[in-house]
């Protein structure tokens, strides 16, 4: 009897152990997704757990309205992993997914329904709790728990007002000049703001953290007439002028402590400051106002000033119980004298986003500014590239596709995602009204502001969809035009397969892209019919255009980089090589033969200059048909070396006939001079009236317009008081 309890209590023990071991190691099935999605938009609702494929159609997954309790028609599909429900074609309303236990492939005995409630709206709606917020990030932790494995990793991380009235005339500060530089924006009348700009008669100019203005009426003897030293940890990045209102944008970090730790919260904060430069010897801050995060653009139209960051809040912090402010700050000198937390009524959560990322817009009137309201929204979802139209706001944001093949890896579906396309946000905007209309997705991404433009009514777009590089390439670009609700109302797909898009520039009704991966195609695209966008020409050079300008209807000015073939010699296979800077002039009077109609070659190899990525680097005085640029020189030595030249700037003269270098007003490398001062590196340049002037870092040289002889030269002294 003994031997049997003693055998009994074995097998007791040992299932016990068994079912204690199933009930570790089992791990149940959670679900993740957003609360709600736009009407027309798939909802995902992601699984810890894999889905039997044939349970979409035997009745194991299904949706309910949760109005009427019945099942409704949806269009159910899985994910590459089948770790995600994908719904769509439903109508606004409120639904259930309903996932049975059975449907999962792993039997569990931990297993069991799922549920997941959904909205599908065709506006959004805000926050209305700390707790809503609170509740947000710990579903993003739960799913990157899920994701990656528990790991711990960290995200990416005053004065009074005063009482006086700004003369905010937007001409040219009453100087009575008649000709100067301005800014090399996108889009007519929508200013981007530069690290250099003009009135007409002073330059302002921004180096490490100060404000520099120089008086340049007499560019045969310039004169530095004030300074303004930001405060630690501030450093200025954009320069607008509004009339006698210089708009300094700037980046600015901030420690908080946190409650109960032992270290700080740290801050980054785009900060704006606004000086009255009615007297500019003396400019006087009229106001500060600021918002958490790194500046994605800033704008400025008529008499309003829009602002776009984003940022990440410590949220991580969650896991360790810290009781961490997730609500992004923002800064207004006229309420407060540090940065405080946004109302949560301002936060609004993006449609389908599951992203700790937040997108923050502000806008203000710039008419009687010392005293008008920053009209400020915040929205959770992230946003990367921007555009602006005189109606819009367009903000995107990359949005990746996890999935893959149940047989990869699961780190390498982490951390290499199978597709990544565009997610597009719309937000209207009616001078300081600023409300968000419409949300969809592209496929592939973008590269920059110009592969965006709004056009009668339409807004175009140009994505590359895959990897264009290595033994998998398998890129394709592609060229969207969407409605005014971002509905798609026409496509062009599939162009240059293997290759990316380097550039593109829409002008009117044409549309202009440049692909590359050994050849520089050069598609003319007409898009005058939004349905039906046609290729009308090609153009294969080599190398390739960085940047499109437009000289006028029937040209374009590329910049990029002259580029050669060579073969390897141990694989025989093709590759490419980066040779000099080219510039080049694009004949597309016949729509259906572009030609290269002339082009430079600057340098060897190493050879660069700011506008290759900052479109605000190129000079233009289009009454003398001048173009320039800075740009340091390198030149070929040997095989596969380079040694450098010299640094300054060039001038060109680019009319329809072709391109003629004007003025080469490079300094020349000193003997054993290795690479460029980077305080004498060109930044901007600029002309007033008959003047041209070099903008660097440590120096603003004066130039004859006509003649480029030398006028004078000053030093940009960085050491003085701090205000």
């Amino acid at each position: 009897m003994k031997g049997k309890l003693y055998v009994g209590g074995i097998i007791a023990i040992i299932f016990v152990l068994f079912a204690s071991t199933v009930m570790f190691f089992d791990k149940k099935i959670e679900a993740y997704a957003a609360s709600a999605v736009f009407v027309d938009q798939p909802f995902n609702a992601y699984f810890s757990g894999e889905i039997k494929e044939g349970s979409l159609t035997d009745g194991s997954v299904y949706v309910v309205d949760k109005g009427t309790g019945k099942k409704v028609d949806a269009t159910l599909l899985l994910s590459g992993s089948n770790n995600s429900v994908i719904i769509s074609g439903l109508k606004v309303g409120s639904y259930t997914l309903h996932v049975e236990k059975n449907a999962f492939k792993k039997i569990s005995v931990r297993n069991s329904n799922k549920t997941v409630e959904f909205t599908v709206v065709d506006e959004i709606k805000q926050l209305t709790s700390e707790q809503d917020l609170k509740t947000y990030f710990e579903t993003v932790l739960n799913f990157e728990n899920e994701r990656y494995g528990n790991a711990q990793t960290e995200s990416n991380f005053s004065n009074s007002a005063k009482e006086e009235s700004v003369a905010m005339d937007s001409a040219s500060g009453g100087t009575g000049s008649s000709r100067h530089s301005t800014t090399n924006n996108q889009v007519e009348d929508i200013e981007e703001g530069d690290i250099v700009v003009t009135d007409g008669r002073y330059i302002y100019s921004i180096g490490d953290n100060q404000l520099i203005i120089t008086d340049a009426s007499n560019p045969k003897n310039m004169k530095v007439v004030s300074k303004k030293t930001f405060k630690e940890n501030a450093y200025p990045t954009k320069l607008m002028l509004h009339g006698k209102l210089l708009i300094v944008a700037y980046d600015s970090y901030e420690e908080r402590p946190i409650k109960g730790k032992d270290y700080m919260q740290h801050l980054a904060l785009s900060k704006f400051a606004f000086y009255n430069v009615s007297n500019v010897k003396d400019p006087q801050l009229v106001r500060e106002i600021g918002q958490e995060g790194m500046l994605a653009g800033v704008r400025k139209h008529g008499d309003v000033l829009y602002m776009v960051t984003n940022t990440t809040p410590n949220y991580w912090l969650m896991r360790e119980k810290v009781d961490v402010e997730l609500r992004p700050f923002i800064f207004d000198s006229n309420e407060q004298n540090t940065s405080e937390p946004m109302p949560i009524e301002k936060i609004t959560i993006f449609p389908g986003s599951s992203e700790p990322n937040y997108t923050i817009l502000s806008a203000i009137d710039l008419k009687d500014f010392a005293k008008n309201e920053v009209k400020t929204e915040s929205y959770l979802g992230s946003g990367s590239q921007l555009y602006m139209s005189p109606k819009a706001i367009y903000v995107t944001s990359p949005k990746y596709d996890y999935t893959a093949p149940a047989s990869t890896k699961r780190m390498l579906i982490d951390w290499m995602p199978s597709i990544v396309n565009t997610q597009i946000y719309k937000f209207s905007i009616n001078k300081t009204a600023i409300k968000m209309t419409a949300e969809t997705t592209v496929k592939g991404t973008i590269l920059n502001q110009f592969s965006m433009d709004e056009y009668d009514g339409h807004f175009r777009v140009a994505t590359t969809e895959g990897n264009a590089w290595g033994n998998d390439a398998n890129s394709k670009n592609h060229l969207f035009i969407l409605d005014k609700n971002l509905n798609q109302v026409g496509s062009l797909n599939d162009l240059a397969r293997g290759e990316r898009i380097y550039s593109a520039r829409f002008m009117g009704d044409k549309a202009y892209i440049v692909t590359f991966k050994q050849v520089d195609p050069l598609f003319v695209i007409d898009v005058a019919n939004p349905a039906n966008p046609k290729v009308l020409g090609e153009l294969k050079i080599p190398g390739f255009s960085n940047y499109l300008h437009p000289l006028d209807d029937n040209h374009l000015i590329g910049i990029g980089y002259d580029t050669q073939v060579r073969i390897d010699s141990y694989s025989k296979e093709p590759f490419v090589i980066t040779k000099g800077m080219k510039l080049a002039l694009f004949d597309v009077s016949d729509l259906a033969n572009p030609k290269e109609k002339d082009a430079v070659i600057i340098g060897g190899r190493g050879t660069y200059s700011d506008v290759q990525y900052d479109h605000k680097a190129l000079f233009r005085d289009e009454e003398n048909h001048y173009y320039g640029f800075p740009i340091t020189i390198y030149a070929d030595k040997g095989e596969y070396d380079a040694v450098y030249k010299g640094t300054g700037s060039q001038v060109y003269e680019v009319t329809t006939e072709g391109i003629k270098l004007k003025a080469d007003l490079v300094t020349l490398a000193k003997a054993g001079e290795q690479y460029e001062q980077w305080e004498k590196v060109v930044r901007r340049m600029i002309y007033i009236n008959d003047a041209l002037y070099t903008v660097a870092q440590g120096e603003i040289v004066s130039y004859d317009l006509k003649t480029f002889k030398k006028l004078d030269a000053i030093s940009l002294q960085y050491k003085v008081e701090k205000n």
